[in-house]
């Protein structure tokens, strides 16, 4: 009984996956249908989702959903294209049952599915990869299991060169089977975007706006984890694009624009990033209420990025979509916790644009290693800079300072004294330097325009590491970003450079 418990657990959630899948088809479809009532082609693949979900429910027992399904094909076939204005009001209709399908289809989960070992099964997260990169990797794992084969017989012979060469052999194996296992993380970017069609169309019909959804670069890949992480932020860039950015459509026809305004989502590769743009073409930045509003928060008046301060908000009055001074700096935080930069560029009358630039993958990070009070420490190539020797002037065991770098003054403090390990470096009583002090160096970062300067004690310089996510225990303490396990078994901390830097100015600051 317990084995066929399984089984119906996890043939729910291959249905939940499936059902999901086909809900959003139809979402997509009558959309595109409201602007082509007559594109038949359209209204038989709509036709043809709503049956396969009807015949999915009822192979997995959902009797409601079945039943639901089966009207809503019904109201399918009375589309016909010969009135529009029915069709619309009937398609309006539809997409009201899309949100019902949604609340049915977690209610008959959770109704389903009882017990840990259920609930467990009914929320896994399932990734869908090619046949032929699952080859490769079975083909990988044995032609490394035959190397290791190889490096265990000539451990016991003194043919040293074999040896070596052998490694290389399976050094190469190894990062062709990681590379391949980066790459089944990947999903295309068009599922998440098309997603947002169905928003823009709601919030700017409830605001009564006119606006519709365009896309580009769909087939773009992106580490699937970055997609979960990514909805919450742009759902709240395009809300604030139709509220802020938009106009009414007298006001967009008067100053000669069409009366639909666009947003725009765009993904695109670069220099091993991810680029995703969120643009619009409404009446852009209100410079004047930002400044004013940053002046009163105490802000840059003059710079755009005041918008991603806390409690930042341009509105005198709260609704469903602003004035609550909270967003823009939860957008900023969630993609920095993607390891990511956001930035925002708008023109007056023509509108704004939010670039965000994502790392490739969230599973490894190229980064330069360092060590400082005996520890190893990484630091993401992305945001170091150079690296310096620590002038000879400098006061042996203070914590912090400032270096003179081609003219422009950084701050930097000592990275065994920012988290408080090993003994601090003290000077010889009588002022000469002390003898066990070993050569300080700094490694010079930035994230966002901010510089400063990490000391450490030794350079390792750059390689990749596989970042391990870390338990509660550090959830309170700023400036570690993760974990990697290095060759030595031995385990090295992963900074977050921008909580770094956000330490230092609020210390600099309280001086």
């Amino acid at each position: 009984m317990a084995e066929f418990d399984l089984n119906q657990d996890e043939l729910l959630a291959t249905f939940a996956d499936e059902a999901a899948e086909e809900i959003v088809a139809l979402e997509n479809g009558l959309l595109a249908l409201e602007t082509a009532p007559h594109d038949d082609e359209l209204r038989r693949d709509l036709l043809r989702y709503a049956h396969t979900l009807k015949g999915n429910a009822s192979c997995v027992g959902l009797t409601s959903l079945t039943s639901i399904a089966h009207a809503y094909e019904e109201l399918l076939e009375r589309i016909d294209g010969n009135d529009v204005e029915a069709d619309r009001a009937l398609i309006a209709l539809l997409l009201a049952g899309i949100d019902c399908f949604r609340k049915m289809l977690a209610g008959n989960l959770k109704a389903t599915t009882n017990g840990v070992a259920n609930a467990n099964a009914s929320t896994k997260r399932s990734l869908r990869v090619s046949s032929d990169r699952l080859d490769r990797m079975l083909d990988l794992s044995g032609e490394i299991s035959i190397a290791r084969g190889r490096v265990q017989q000539l451990l016991a012979t003194d043919n040293l060169e074999d040896l070596v060469e052998t490694e290389r052999g399976l050094d190469f194996l190894q990062n062709e089977l990681q590379e391949l296992i980066m790459r089944a993380r990947m999903v295309p970017v068009g599922p998440l975007f098309r997603q947002y069609a169905r928003t823009v169309r709601d919030v700017a019909a409830a605001h009564g706006k006119n606006a519709r959804l365009v896309t580009t670069g769909d087939d773009v890949e992106i580490d699937t984890t970055a997609v979960e992480m990514l909805r919450d932020p742009l759902t709240h860039m395009i809300r604030n694009a139709i509220d802020h950015g938009i106009e009414m459509p007298e006001k967009r026809l008067a100053a000669g624009k069409p009366e639909v305004g666009t947003i725009l989502l765009h993904a695109h590769h670069e220099a091993g990033s991810v680029i995703i743009k969120v643009t619009d073409d409404g009446a852009g930045l209100d410079r004047e209420a930002i400044a004013a509003r940053a002046a009163r928060l105490g802000l840059d008046a003059s710079d755009d990025r005041a918008i991603f301060e806390s409690g930042f908000s341009t509105s005198d009055e709260v609704t469903d979509l602003s004035g609550r001074g909270v967003g823009m700096d939860v957008v900023r935080r969630a993609i920095e916790a993607l390891r990511g930069t956001i930035r925002v560029e708008s023109r007056p009358g023509e509108g704004t644009t939010f670039t965000i630039r994502l790392p490739l993958t969230l599973a490894v990070i190229d980064g330069f290693g360092v060590s400082a009070a005996g520890e190893t420490w990484v630091v993401p190539m992305s945001n170091v800079l150079e690296c310096v020797e620590l002038p000879p002037g400098d006061v042996r065991g203070q914590r912090s300072g400032v270096l003179l770098l081609r003219d422009e003054i950084v701050p930097y403090v000592r990275l065994r004294e920012l988290f408080n390990v090993g003994r601090a470096l003290q000077p010889a009583q009588d002022g000469s330097e002390d003898p066990s002090h070993i050569r300080e160096n700094i490694l010079v970062v930035q994230h966002d325009g901010a510089k400063a300067g990490l000391v450490v004690d030794e350079l390792h310089g750059a390689s990749q590491a596989v970042i391990k996510p870390l338990g509660d225990y550090f959830a309170e303490v700023p400036g570690i970003a993760g974990s990697s396990i290095l060759g030595s078994g031995r385990v090295a901390l992963i900074l977050d450079v921008r909580a770094i830097l956000d330490r230092m100015e609020q210390e600099y600051a309280t001086e």
